[in-house]
């Protein structure tokens, strides 16, 4: 790989910043499980059968980064881009993901030095001003050194981050069995046929967000040719009475290029894992996952729903639920942006929610669009990052 501005600006110390290779990816996947998300429910991510395969699920284009000293690995990072929607315009979209730093090199000195150039380098490259990311809410560590604004952070041209929406990343517990319940709307599995009606759902939900994801029918025979185990089969379609498509939902699991682990239970986590597997035993169901050992579940992918009627994304997730269930899966994850009109639709069920941050990170210098307050969630597929 031919040397970049930036390969000569970070490999001036005993620690040097990088593009990764094909010989990283193996160090690269151990620090990701190595180093586990901070929250009272401690992951660890486990990434196969390489790191980039998730990224080729979604992203036209990546760059991959490592952190090196005395020739071993210890730090890496990502930065994608995909095209998404911006107040009617279709634009190039970066996300920053997989962000690891061993203990022995976190600190804001590396991200001052690092950061920006590699910044400036994918948007020049990609004519990318916007990049989303997210971070967990009780990762206090990534939000001093990423978020926080300083004097020094200012003087390095330090990317800035704009929070945009706050979420839940939401698991939907499938211990319990559902109660009847009447809907007005008809939920069944998709077919073949559905593909169009799906993809039209899909391409307007995209069109109505924030960096919403360009999601037509192409991109969409794409992703089932691609993801691996999402077939059309995955999909729910919630319609009128008279049979009109109203919503969709497709339940996928990651598995085969993510899986999550438990790295450990704390505080209030200790008490939802007992009360979880008290029941789990009386229903035989099965238990949370000991610490090492992977949580088994599936996203909520896909979502295109109305954003006022909580009632159609109820049924698509009692669909979903009772599916996932049957499946001897321990939960759902969704994505639940705090506030939203929808939230109703989870009444009643059992969930945890861990909070996140969706945040626009920008160069300084790049103006913010215009974005209202009450917009509908930026695009985000949880399932990819």
């Amino acid at each position: 790989m031919a040397a970049t501005a930036v390969d000569s600006l970070l490999a001036t110390s005993s620690t040097v910043v990088r593009p990764a290779d094909p010989d990283d990816d193996a160090a690269r996947r151990a620090l990701m499980s190595a180093v586990p998300m901070d929250a009272e429910l401690a992951l660890s991510v486990r990434r196969a059968p390489t790191m980039s395969a998730l990224y080729a699920l979604h992203a036209r284009d990546w760059r991959e980064w490592v952190v090196e000293r005395d020739a071993t690995v210890v730090g890496t990072g990502s930065v994608l881009v995909r095209d998404g929607w911006l107040d009617g315009r279709r634009v190039p979209v970066g996300y920053l993901g997989d962000l690891r730093l061993a203990p022995a090199v976190q600190g804001r000195q590396l991200l001052d030095r690092f950061y920006g150039p590699i910044l400036r380098e994918a948007g020049a490259e990609w004519r990318c001003e916007h990049f989303l990311t997210a971070i967990i809410g009780t990762n206090l560590r990534a939000r001093r050194a990423l978020v926080m604004r300083t004097a020094r952070a200012d003087r390095a041209g330090r990317p800035r981050y704009t929070l945009l929406r706050e979420f839940d990343i939401r698991a939907i517990q499938l211990v319990l069995p559902l109660l009847p319940e009447r809907s007005e709307w008809q939920v069944r599995p998709a077919t073949e046929a559905d593909i169009p009606a799906i993809a039209r759902l899909l391409d307007a939900d995209g069109r109505s967000r924030p960096f919403g994801y360009v999601l037509g029918e192409t991109e969409l025979g794409r992703r089932l040719a691609t993801w691996p185990g999402l077939t059309i089969d995955s999909f729910l379609i919630a319609t009128r009475a008279d049979g009109t498509p109203l919503g969709t939902l497709a339940l996928w699991d990651a598995a085969p290029v993510k899986e999550t682990v438990v790295v450990s239970y704390s505080g209030s986590m200790r008490r939802v894992r007992m009360i979880h597997d008290t029941l789990a035993t009386v229903l035989r169901r099965p238990r949370l996952p000991a610490p090492g050992a992977a949580l088994r579940y599936v996203y909520a992918t896909h979502v295109a729903v109305p954003p006022n009627d909580p009632s159609l994304l109820r049924a698509l997730l009692r669909a979903g639920y009772r599916r996932a269930r049957a499946r001897g899966f321990h939960f759902i994850s969704a994505c639940a942006p705090v506030g939203d009109a929808n939230d109703a639709a989870y009444r009643g069920m059992v969930v945890t929610n861990l909070r996140a941050e969706m945040h626009l990170v920008t160069l300084p210098g790049v103006a913010l669009p215009s974005i209202h307050p009450e917009s509908h969630m930026p695009g985000l597929e949880m399932a990819l990052v």
